[in-house]
C-alpha cells in the first residue's frame, strides 16, 4: 500500500486484520481486477496526461479557469506514483477520478462563462453538519434532507453536478445520471459487500460534501481514499479559502440548475476548514455531532481498511489506523482552536441524543435555525428513521488491536476534546 510502511508479519495481525489485510474478493471483484490490468498498463498519472484527457472528454472547453490546479495536481501525482503501490484497478479508478474532476472543472467553467447570472444566485444561511467521521453526522444530514423546504444534494448529482451534454437542455426522466449511479451502487454492493454495514451509499440520499469540494482541491477525499503523505502535508498547509468560494459557486450552479435555496451539507473536515467556510459562509448554522473519539476513529479505520481493496493488493491495518487517528486529532484540534466566539451559530448534538431521539434533535437545530418543522417534514423525517434503523444491515465489528491502536493512547491523546464538550465514555470502549 505505502512504499515507506510494510505490511506487518500476518502474525502481528488480529483475524479481522488479517481479512482485511488479505481480501478474499467476490467473483465480482476478481473480474474487475483482472479486467482493469490491460487499460491501466497503458495510462499515465501525470497533470498533463490528465489534462489532455479531460479536454477530450469535455470536447471543446479547454480553460481550467484561475483556482488551485497545478500546484495540488502536480504533487498529488508525484505522491501516486512514488509513495503508494496501486493495483491496476486502483490505477484505473485513480485516473478515471482525476480525469473526471478535471472534465467537470472545464465543464464548470464553460458554463459559468456563458451565464454569468449563475453566480448571482444566493446562497443564504445554509446548515452544515460538522463533527468528528462516525459521530452521527450521516444520520442527522439524511434525516435533515427530508425536509421539502430543505436543499441537499444526493449522491449521483454530486458524483456528476452537471448534466450530460447541454447542461441548460431538458433532462429525461429519470435522469441518466441516477441511472449510471445505481448501476454503479449495485456493482459496488457486489465487489465489496461488506461496506453497507459500515457506510451505506444510496443514489438519492445525499453523502459527504468532499465529493462538491474537490474540484479546487479544498477536499479530504484524496487523502481519505487513497493515503498520498506528500499530498496530505501539502493539503494541511494550504490555505482553502478559494476552493470553498470554488464550492460555492457549484452550490450556486446546482441551484440554478434543479432550483432549491436554503441548504443542508455536511462533511467532517469541514471542522479544520472553519475559518474558509465561515469567510465564504458568513450566516451559516453550524451544527457538531459529538461521540466519543476513540470508537469513532476504530469504527473509521475499520471502513477505510476494508474500503482500500479498491486500490491496493494489501491495505495495511495498522498504517491505516494510525493514519485515522492522527486525521480526527487534527480535525477536532483544529474544530476546538478555530471555533469562534461567537457559540449562537453552533448547535452541539450528543450522539447517543441522535440515535435516542433524533426529532428532538432537529428541533432543536430549527430553533437555532430560525427555522419551523412542519407537519410534512416531520412525518417524512420519521418515515425516514422507521426505515434506517441503526444495525440494518447488520452488525459492524471492530477492535483497536486490529488496527494497532492502543485505546488507553488515544483517550490519553483525546481527552481535551471530550472535556471540552462533556462526551460521555463509550462504555465498550473505557479504560
Amino acid at each position: 500500500m505505502l512504499r515507506s510502511t510494510p505490511l506487518p508479519p500476518e502474525a502481528a495481525l488480529t483475524g479481522r486484520a488479517r481479512a482485511l489485510a488479505y481480501p478474499e474478493h467476490t467473483a465480482a471483484g476478481l473480474a474487475a481486477l483482472n479486467g482493469a490490468i490491460p487499460a491501466a498498463s497503458a495510462l499515465a498519472l501525470t497533470p498533463e496526461a490528465l489534462k489532455a484527457e479531460a479536454i477530450r472528454r469535455a470536447g471543446g472547453p479547454v480553460d481550467f479557469g484561475p483556482a488551485p490546479l497545478d500546484e495540488p495536481l502536480s504533487v498529488l501525482c508525484r505522491s501516486l506514483n512514488e509513495e503508494v503501490e496501486l493495483h491496476a484497478l486502483g490505477r484505473l479508478q485513480v485516473f478515471n477520478q482525476l480525469a473526471g474532476l478535471l472534465t467537470m472543472r472545464l465543464r464548470f467553467e464553460d458554463l459559468w462563462r456563458r451565464h454569468p447570472e449563475i453566480l448571482d444566485q444566493p446562497v443564504e444561511r445554509p446548515i452544515v453538519v460538522i463533527g468528528l467521521p462516525r459521530s452521527g453526522t450521516t444520520i442527522l444530514h439524511r434525516l435533515l434532507s427530508r425536509d421539502p423546504a430543505k436543499r441537499s444534494s444526493p449522491f449521483w448529482e454530486q458524483v456528476a453536478p452537471l448534466p450530460d451534454g447541454d447542461p441548460t437542455a431538458p433532462q429525461p426522466d429519470p435522469d441518466p445520471r441516477l441511472v449510471r449511479m445505481r448501476q454503479s451502487l449495485d456493482m459496488l454492493d457486489k465487489v465489496v459487500p461488506d461496506l453497507k454495514l459500515m457506510h451505506e451509499l444510496t443514489a438519492d440520499q445525499p453523502d459527504e460534501d468532499i465529493s462538491l469540494l474537490i474540484f479546487a482541491f479544498a477536499s479530504l477525499q484524496f487523502e481519505w481514499s487513497y493515503r498520498v503523505p506528500s499530498y496530505s502535508r501539502w493539503h494541511q498547509a494550504f490555505d482553502h479559502t478559494e476552493g470553498y468560494r470554488y464550492f460555492r459557486r457549484v452550490l450556486q450552479t446546482l441551484q440554478w440548475l434543479r432550483g432549491g435555496e436554503r441548504w443542508v451539507l455536511k462533511a467532517p473536515q469541514h471542522l479544520e476548514q472553519l475559518k474558509p467556510l465561515l469567510s465564504v459562509f458568513p450566516d451559516a448554522i453550524l451544527v457538531q455531532t459529538h461521540r466519543d473519539p476513540v470508537p469513532a476513529i476504530i469504527s473509521l479505520a475499520s471502513l477505510t481498511t476494508y474500503g482500500g481493496r479498491r486500490y491496493y493488493d494489501h491495505p495495511n491495518p495498522h498504517a491505516v489506523g494510525a493514519d485515522m487517528a492522527s486525521i480526527v486529532e487534527r480535525l477536532l484540534r483544529k474544530g476546538v482552536e478555530d471555533r469562534p466566539e461567537d457559540e449562537g451559530r453552533f448547535v452541539d448534538i450528543q450522539f447517543t441524543d441522535l440515535i435516542a431521539d433524533p426529532l428532538s434533535c432537529v428541533r432543536r437545530i430549527y430553533a437555532v435555525a430560525g427555522d419551523a418543522l412542519s407537519s410534512e417534514a416531520a412525518s417524512a423525517m420519521q418515515a425516514w428513521i422507521d426505515d434506517n434503523r441503526q444495525g440494518k444491515h447488520g452488525g459492524h465489528e471492530y477492535a483497536a488491536e486490529d488496527f494497532g491502536l492502543d485505546a488507553g493512547d488515544l483517550r490519553r491523546r483525546l481527552g481535551f476534546y471530550q472535556e471540552r464538550f462533556s462526551i460521555p465514555v463509550d462504555r465498550r470502549f473505557a479504560v
